[in-house]
């Protein structure tokens, strides 16, 4: 049974952290029943809302209709609103995608922009109900998942949009009936009736047979969601705690040893607690234990990250680990991305011996332009090793100090305009050296 007082109860349970009197919500209202009614909620609550309307344009004047609605729903409560309009099948079309998803795509694509706007701590607020977790747990299993897939939707969720799922608890029955008790007025989508969609499919063909044989089919199927939470949980933390043991570091490298992985590579449940942190899809569970049998060098890419097979383990770095280009001016610490790098300027009798440290380089200082820049190294790259007057290319001389491929990838230079005058951390460039002419030095240390 829905009434605000069980509503609440299920608030503070959920969402302690979401402060009814202290936070702004933004409320997703489509002037069905069900949005109206949390918008009666919150406004019994006395919460500070804005309400949010989104016209797909895909149903003619019933869309006219549902406009016209909401706002006069937030001039009854009292409650500022946002109308926007979008061409949903052009956007489907354009960009080769179902309706149903393009509107989902559009609807929280501009969701996100308007709670960037809103006096923070503010937060999304979705009318899904216990029927919709019912709905969305059977598709989830017809079309295949694992246990996380069957634990179906999340109450709360922090992603780029901070989003909460007050009526989860309920189901479609107390949520009419409240609306019935308080009087509320709202409209229908006769689309909702169709069964063009597989959701409606399963909500006005699938359920109703399946509670003729199991009258409590929707009650148990929530029942069991909830076990299956707390098996989620366990295998969560078991699998966290294997990959925390065996995820170690090689040369600055987040690396995993073949032997350690294949151990559990029978367990799908394994690769897949790591890789859908790295951008990989559950599809790629195959070809990633494909890649610890492959040759060294071969490798997968998501959109954040990079697997790659080198000697006899798994290397993980980020795409973005390259060097973004940073200046140099005079002398300092510069804070980068990999590490930190300390600029002294110092006389030739100052400096002493010149140390054979690889983390150290001591330069020239009448042979430099400033500022100095520091940046990844291009295939294009050369310079002159220290002690040879012939011009090597990069490219080669790192492949000579037989680097890892991703050590190679994210190997740095420091360039005085066009020239490299340090590999970093490898050596320096022959013309920047120390000779019997110099008088003042900068040296570059690795920190």
């Amino acid at each position: 049974m829905l009434t605000l007082e069980a509503f609440k109860a299920y608030w503070d349970k959920q969402f302690p952290e979401l402060r009814l009197k202290r936070s702004h919500f933004l409320l997703a209202v489509s002037g069905g029943v069900d949005s109206v009614v949390l918008a009666h909620l919150m406004h019994q609550i006395g919460a500070k809302c804005t309400i949010a309307h989104v016209n797909f344009q895909l149903r003619g004047s019933e869309s006219v209709r549902d406009e016209h609605f909401v706002r006069q729903l937030a001039t009854q409560f009292n409650y500022p609103v946002l109308v926007q309009s979008f061409e949903t099948a052009k956007y489907a079309e354009a960009y080769k995608m179902g309706i149903q998803e393009a509107a989902r795509e559009i609807r929280y694509t501009w969701f996100e922009s308007i709670i960037k706007t809103l006096d923070q701590p503010a937060f999304l607020l979705t009318a899904h109900h216990a029927d919709d977790q019912v709905e969305t747990v059977l598709m989830q299993f017809f079309r295949g998942t694992g246990v996380h897939g069957l634990t179906g939707i999340a109450p709360y969720r922090k992603d780029s949009i901070p989003l909460a799922r007050p009526l989860l608890a309920f189901t479609k029955a107390a949520i009419q009936a409240y609306a019935l008790e308080h009087g509320l007025n709202f409209v229908e989508d006769s689309s909702n009736a169709k069964d063009d969609y597989t959701r409606n499919y399963i909500r006005n063909q699938l359920m109703p047979q399946v509670t003729q044989l199991y009258a409590n089919a929707s009650q148990n199927i929530l029942s069991t969601v909830e076990r299956l939470k707390e098996a989620d949980e366990i295998i969560s933390e078991t699998v966290n705690i294997f990959w925390k043991k065996y995820l170690r570091k090689y040369k600055g490298i987040d690396c995993i040893d073949i032997a350690q992985w294949q151990k559990v590579t029978q367990y799908e449940t394994y690769t897949w607690g790591l890789i859908k942190t790295l951008g990989f899809r559950p599809q790629q569970i195959t070809e990633v234990h494909k890649l610890l049998s492959a040759n060294t060098g071969a490798y997968m890419v998501s959109d954040t990250h990079k697997l790659v097979k080198y000697k006899n383990m798994i290397q993980i770095v980020p795409l973005s680990n390259t060097m973004e280009h940073q200046l140099i001016y005079g002398e300092g610490v510069l804070q980068l991305t990999q590490f930190s790098i300390k600029v002294e300027a110092l006389s030739r009798e100052a400096l002493g011996e010149i140390p054979s440290d690889k983390k150290v380089a001591c330069i020239d200082a009448d042979s430099l332009d400033w500022p100095l820049l520091i940046r990844s190294w291009q295939p294009t790259d050369y310079f002159y090793p220290l002690g040879n007057n012939k011009k090597k290319k990069l490219n080669h001389f790192l492949g000579a100090a037989k680097l890892s491929p991703i050590e190679k990838e994210k190997q740095t230079v420091i360039a005085s305009g066009d020239r490299i005058l340090w590999v970093v951390g490898q050596r320096i460039d022959h013309r920047f050296r120390i000779t019997e002419h110099t008088k003042q030095i900068v040296r570059l240390t690795i920190l």
